[in-house]
């Protein structure tokens, strides 16, 4: 059975329930504005994976649901991580992905590299290189500037968000086109370099980037 989106919106509620107002109005608006359930079968079933930038959680608990057996929720906003859930298949870190040691079947980064400058990515897609299991996969999920309208007004809206309200850390928006984003990718050690639009009916630019780690 799949995780469909009222099942989803229920299973949010019951795990967000006894957060702060704040925090449920966000959790709320990054589900209905962002493709998590486009992407769940991204994560091999059974698989163990690494969400760097977790955030709340929420992709991490959506996973464990139907896909994932494990997720280890790498993030380093405290206020986040100090009232995370529990969940038996969801470990909470807080701190940076260079905190973390071992070997995953899949590591994923969901909405944050763009708040993260380009001259620090090369860095960061080898680290996660280093720690996907031969075979495994990285999964990015990011903006495509190439849908200009989209792309615009979600540089606007993380203007407001963090102009106002403070609700990521890290500062500046970069976003890469899908070219250079392959190319750091392959940089890394990576093949198998693919991409989807998932932004159908959403008022970002939403896209996934896949690529794998060969096996030996």
């Amino acid at each position: 059975m799949s995780v469909g989106y009222f099942r989803a919106l229920r299973l949010l509620h019951r795990t967000f329930r006894n957060y702060p107002l704040t925090q449920r109005f966000h959790i709320l608006g990054r589900f209905l504005t962002a493709p998590f359930l486009r992407t769940l079968d991204v994560i091999p079933v059974g698989a163990r994976v690494l969400d760097i930038g977790s955030g709340q959680g929420t992709y991490p608990r959506l996973i464990v649901e139907e896909r994932a057996r494990e997720v280890i929720a790498v993030e380093p906003d405290i206020r986040k991580a100090l009232i995370a859930y529990k969940h038996p298949k969801v470990k909470f870190v807080t701190g940076y992905d260079d905190c973390i040691r071992g070997q995953f079947d899949v590591i994923v980064v969901y909405d944050v590299i763009y708040r993260l400058p380009p001259e620090e990515r090369d860095a960061l897609f080898k680290r996660i290189y280093e720690r996907v299991k031969p075979g495994g996969l990285f999964v990015l999920k990011d903006l495509d500037p190439s849908n200009r309208l989209k792309w615009t007004w979600n540089r606007i809206q993380e203007t407001i968000s963090d102009k106002f309200f403070g609700l990521t850390i890290g500062e500046g928006f970069y976003i890469e086109t899908r070219e250079q984003i392959g190319e750091r990718m392959a940089r890394a050690g990576f093949t198998d370099f693919e991409w989807k639009r998932v932004d159908f009916g959403y008022p970002h630019a939403h896209i996934i980037y896949l690529a794998r780690k060969a096996a030996p």
